[in-house]
């Protein structure tokens, strides 16, 4: 957890909270309630642990089952919104480079977006999500079958919604 802890760092760091968002799960009943509390506790301190897509909490941190469940159809929910749109707007999603090389440039290779969008600098549909993002940090078993599938999903399907799962 080490990583992930300083990964979190730096995109916290470099990311307003309008750009992202970070969601904690971690409800693994195999480690004590007051140890992952505590490896954990700072993340309260960051304003993209806030809610600001009408979830019923007050931290995006889960460290109980309910809380997990709670989270993870609110992302759920989130994708499908998403999955809806491009359906109903026609777009595709974004395809995967063809080239293993992805320092080659070539012809149907997805360009790298940057991290950062500015204000009037719209980007091309087709290059999937701008934004704001979400990273899913999910720290040992999620919860029950549910939450492990919805987990499970959410790391299959959410990049197109700009969720991504640690």
């Amino acid at each position: 957890t080490g990583l992930a802890r300083s990964v979190l760092a730096q995109l916290a760091a470099l990311h307003s909270a309008d750009a992202l968002e970070i969601v904690l799960i971690s409800a693994d009943r195999s480690r004590p309630l007051a140890e992952r509390n505590a490896e954990w506790s700072w993340l309260g301190w960051l304003p993209q642990v806030r809610p600001g897509h009408g979830q019923d909490c007050r931290l995006l941190l889960a460290h109980d089952r309910e809380q997990a469940t709670a989270r993870a159809l609110e992302l759920l929910r989130r994708l499908d919104d998403r999955l809806a749109d491009e359906a109903r707007s026609g777009a595709h999603p974004p395809q995967a480079p063809t080239d293993p090389d992805p320092a080659t440039p070539a012809t149907g290779t997805a360009r790298r977006q940057p991290s950062r969008v500015r204000p009037g600098e719209g980007t091309d549909p087709a290059d999937g999500f701008s934004g704001p993002f979400t990273v899913v940090v999910v720290d040992g078993d999620p919860g029950g079958a549910d939450v492990r599938e919805a987990v499970t999903r959410l790391a299959l399907e959410g990049p197109r919604a700009g969720i991504h799962v640690v």
